[in-house]
């Protein structure tokens, strides 16, 4: 499948959830980073410029200053409706108190799982929108464009796309993206956790926390994308 198709794929699963359900019952996931971005793009693209579905950056408040900048101009650039979410008070005073940095970590991932059950129940949402692929993590590799969670669907338009269709797909169509990837970033997560690389040819998530990286399929159980 060329890129030419991937993208036709991606449309017609956000079409079909567009058909699915109320546009205002469907979030998409906003980190800032390259993925949700072309997703982003993708629904503006099929939508005469507009986002038609909420948009949730779920904050873990401690993102990259470059990765605030950006949300922040392109939210107003591209008049985006955005429901900005931070982690719960409750969950934020527990990783203030830990001095572990393995406890921290743990902290944040069950923070950002809390914070999206928060925000899905708060808004009644339906179903959620991610930009995860297949190459980019083992447990994610036999993931579906439709899947079913307890209170909700997940929708994963990107999913057939790899990191080289991202990066083509942002070059071919002049998609923002957050400059810390033009510093060794590969991927982005948040910034206690996040390392830029010097070898240009290491794997995508090199950079990101080992521990989350070899837990994910259980983080996945647990409610993360």
């Amino acid at each position: 499948m060329n890129l030419e198709d991937k993208i036709k794929k991606a449309k017609e699963i956000i079409l079909e959830a567009s058909k699915k359900w109320d546009h205002d019952k469907i979030a998409i996931a906003w980190t800032g980073g390259k993925d949700s971005t072309v997703i982003l793009h993708i629904v503006r693209e099929m939508f005469d410029g507009k986002v038609p579905f909420k948009l949730m950056f779920n904050d873990s408040t401690l993102e990259f200053p470059e990765i605030y900048d950006f949300i922040r101009k392109y939210e107003k650039e591209w008049d985006l409706d955005l429901l900005w979410i931070k982690h719960l008070p409750e969950d934020l005073k527990i990783y203030e108190t830990s001095s572990n940095k393995e406890e921290q970590m743990e902290i944040l991932r069950i923070a950002k799982i809390n914070a999206l059950n928060f925000a899905l129940k708060e808004y009644d949402l339906k179903a959620f929108m991610s930009g995860i692929r297949w190459d980019e993590h083992e447990a994610r590799s036999d993931e579906k464009a439709f899947s079913k969670r307890s209170s909700h669907m997940r929708v994963h338009p990107i999913l057939q796309f790899t990191v080289d269709d991202i990066w083509n797909y942002i070059r071919m169509f002049n998609v923002p993206y957050v400059d810390l990837y033009d510093k060794g970033y590969k991927s982005l997560g948040e910034m206690p956790f996040t390392s830029p690389v010097d070898d240009p040819n290491a794997s995508e998530r090199a950079g990101r926390d080992a521990t989350k990286e070899r837990v994910m399929k259980r983080l996945r159980d647990l409610g993360y994308w």
